[in-house]
């Protein structure tokens, strides 16, 4: 009798911890999707120089440095067309080959990892979007994250502009535009 008990509250347990997993897996889920539909209008709204496209052609290369939950939220976007040019995503595990890019999701790296990967891209006609405010601190472009219960759009124009790239004005009107070059 008392394996038994033993046994079911085990299996409570189990099913309890797995109800939590699945809760936070869903929001976590959503909350990607949200981030990558926006990444994909910001992307609708920023211009590349020209020169750009000379090797690849009609292709915009979303690279995606994240977790899985990440990387397949943003697969639903391969050969998705924005302006003109097809999107391929490239899922990276490591930081290399990163001129392939022309637009860098980062989700996750450690502090130090991003401040260097960001130094190495300044100035490289590279957008790159993260998720909070530290992202725009250690040098990064876009960052989406929330506030209040709503996502918020925060832009580092001055990097923008040292990159060669152009955000559209319509979305510089909803963004708030930051400057960490202080």
């Amino acid at each position: 009798m008392l394996t038994t008990q033993k046994i079911l509250s085990v299996i409570c347990c189990i099913l309890l911890f797995f109800g939590n997993i699945q809760h936070v897996w869903s929001r976590s889920v959503e909350k990607q999707a949200v981030l990558t539909v926006l990444t994909l209008n910001i992307a609708r709204f920023n211009h590349w120089p020209a020169s750009v496209f000379e090797k690849t052609g009609p292709v915009l290369n979303f690279c995606i440095i994240g977790d899985n939950i990440v990387q397949q939220s943003f697969e639903d976007l391969n050969n998705k067309v924005v302006n003109q040019k097809r999107i391929t995503i490239i899922n990276l595990s490591r930081l290399r080959n990163l001129a392939q890019c022309q637009l860098l999701y980062i989700s996750d790296l450690e502090r130090i990892k991003l401040t260097s990967l960001l130094a190495e891209l300044k100035g490289q006609p590279i957008l790159t979007v993260g998720e909070s405010l530290a992202f725009l601190a250690a040098g990064g472009m876009v960052a989406l994250n929330k506030v209040d219960g709503k996502m918020q759009l925060n832009i580092h124009l001055s990097i923008v502009k040292q990159s060669g790239l152009v955000i559209s004005s319509r979305l510089l009107k909803l963004a708030n535009i930051v400057d960490f070059s202080n």
